[in-house]
């Protein structure tokens, strides 16, 4: 069909306008409390985990056959054509802007990763209500798009690509360092004049609201007895003798808030011993425990409401932050993480079964590498390989292998796979290949297909609220010297350089019959329009110390805020060009 110029920029504009929508929406969830940083997180992990992997296997394997290799191949080629640009264009950046040193990793990552996910997804699906392309060829599309952001996870995860951010960090605030390891040094040398029989290790890092019970925080008796002391604490005096056994030690475990939280005098005890549980108040109840308690109490509720009523990007950090936990060698970031959460908080390892099978064991603990410790280990098969890969420095392979058990990866590889087999396809959807179908006539497997394709949907509306919430809890502290060129030169590439490569990269794929269809080539050009990925705020929230500055958080503050104000304007000219021109709507 043919449709005028103002026709294009409407169809164009259209489906940016829904997605600027969903978007601000998420934008006032967060700012509004709603949506706090640790449910945000929560939802993450659902959509990673969950969700995604039922997308990509459904649209793959619903929309592509043994006749798109081709196009795979392609789209797979397309894709590292495509960081590689975008990583010359920060290099270019860095060369004529003089971009801070401590963002150079920084400004790397965001030319080398786009946002190839929520937002082509969602582009693409506005797009086939018959106007331009139809319900069936918006899919494969879709498809196209999955195929893309598996080439990209597959960098991430399975290459360990999301590390670079932590480059800028490597050498920072060495001082820093000394200073904290001398105070507390020196902060262990009091608790020991103070309670030198009776001191219980504390751990040294907690979440916004792992107070209680989570992060078990012992406390020793002379500190308990500091709390009995304050006014309206009885039910929490009476709550620890009835659970302690020991009256030299009590633990936070045992104490159970719901016995507090039934009237207001307990209320103010909870609120008290709530604020009294952090290291914060530990080091300073040592010099005058009785004075501060009070004091802190009033401070940690005040913080704690004005966190409630802004949100920032410091509760981003405070959640994501892993700094200590990697100082202190507790997580070995040159070994698997977590493979159920969106950034691992813990070492994956090999574990051996019941049964003397070797599996993938997700969760706190020991590091597959130290099985060599046990007395047996020497012997065991396990060993024998973990001593191979690292004599012969493999355990890059270990590293790649063990995240494709990833839900994510898992999702899209088993889809590629089941598509690529026509025996295998036709039991999930009608083809040409002749299986028997089931009473209802159709497919055996038909009812798997129906399932991801429910949950699936809801992947790009959360994804986008998602992103909604990240740019609400981005914010702007201090800014290295002449970082807005860097912002603005980069901006410039991302947007508006890159999709002139897309254009004709698109066009000589068509030329040379790489690429043969309108949805391909559409999808191939959107791609290349995309902003960088958001996924970057998390990633440097993750190295990023909860002292000090965040000029790294900072810098990619300002660079996402000009990312996605000059976004309307330039895809809706990319879209509106390709309609006209390349496409010839």
């Amino acid at each position: 069909m043919s449709v005028d110029l103002g026709a294009a920029i409407y169809i164009a504009i259209k489906p940016i306008l829904k997605i600027y929508c969903i978007i601000f929406v998420g934008y006032l969830l967060a700012r509004f409390k709603i949506v706090t940083t640790e449910i945000a997180r929560g939802i993450s992990n659902m959509v990673v985990n969950a969700i995604l992997p039922c997308l990509t296997f459904n649209k793959i394997v619903s929309n592509i056959s043994w006749r798109d290799i081709k196009e795979i191949g392609v789209i797979l080629l397309s894709a590292v054509i495509l960081f590689s640009v975008g990583t010359v264009c920060s290099l270019i950046t860095n060369f004529a802007t003089k971009a801070p040193k401590q963002w150079f990793w920084g400004l790397i990552f965001a030319g080398l990763f786009p946002n190839i996910s929520d937002l082509p997804i969602a582009y693409v699906q506005s797009m086939g209500n018959g106007t331009i392309f139809t319900a069936a060829e918006a899919d494969k599309g879709v498809a196209y798009s999955c195929i893309f952001l598996t080439a990209q996870s597959f960098l991430l995860m399975n290459f360990g690509l999301w590390r670079l951010v932590g480059l800028d960090f490597k050498n920072a605030k060495k001082n820093d360092t000394e200073s904290t390891v001398e105070d507390s040094s020196t902060s262990s040398e009091a608790e020991h004049k103070f309670v030198p029989s009776t001191q219980v290790p504390i751990q040294s890092k907690s979440k916004n609201n792992d107070y209680l019970g989570e992060n078990h925080m012992e406390h020793t008796y002379e500190e308990m007895q500091s709390i009995r002391s304050l006014p309206n604490t009885e039910s929490l005096t009476r709550s620890i003798n009835s659970t302690s056994t020991d009256p030299e030690e009590y633990s936070v475990r045992s104490l159970n808030p719901d016995n507090f939280i039934r009237n207001s005098t307990s209320l103010d005890a909870y609120k008290v011993f709530s604020a009294a549980s952090s290291p914060a108040f530990l080091e300073r109840s040592i010099e005058n425990p009785l004075e501060n308690n009070l004091e802190e109490s009033t401070e940690g509720n005040t913080d704690l409401r004005r966190r409630r009523r802004k949100s920032s990007v410091n509760n981003v950090i405070e959640e994501y932050s892993e700094v200590t936990r990697i100082k202190t060698g507790e997580l070995d970031l040159s070994k698997p993480l977590t493979l159920l959460e969106d950034i691992g908080t813990h070492n994956v390892t090999i574990t051996k079964t019941s049964e003397g099978n070797t599996s993938v064991s997700d969760g706190m603990e020991e590091n597959y590498t130290n099985d060599s410790n046990s007395e047996n280990a020497p012997h065991s098969i396990r060993a024998k390989f973990n001593k191979f890969m690292t004599d012969h420095k493999l355990e890059w392979l270990v590293y790649i292998g063990i995240n494709f058990f990833r839900p994510a990866s898992l999702g899209a590889l088993l889809g590629i796979i089941c598509a690529l087999i026509p025996w295998v396809k036709a039991l999930f959807v009608p083809t040409y290949v002749h299986v028997h179908m089931a009473p209802d006539g159709e497919p055996v497997l038909n009812f798997l297909m129906d399932f991801t394709a429910y949950i699936g949907n809801a992947c790009i509306p959360l994804g986008l609220l998602m992103l909604g919430g990240t740019l609400a809890r981005l914010e702007i502290n201090t800014l290295p010297e002449g970082f807005l060129k860097t912002a603005v030169a980069m901006t410039v590439f991302r947007l508006m350089v890159l999709p002139i490569i897309g254009v004709a990269w698109a066009n000589k794929l068509m030329d040379i019959n790489w690429m043969a269809t309108a949805i391909g080539k559409f999808v191939m050009i959107l791609t290349w329009s995309m902003p960088s990925a958001t996924a970057q705020v998390y990633f440097t929230a993750f190295y990023t110390p909860l002292e000090g500055d965040h000029t790294q958080m900072d810098c990619l503050s300002v660079f996402f805020l000009m990312q996605y104000t000059v976004l309307f304007i330039t895809l809706s000219f990319v879209v509106t060009y390709t309609l006209k021109v390349d496409l010839k709507v």
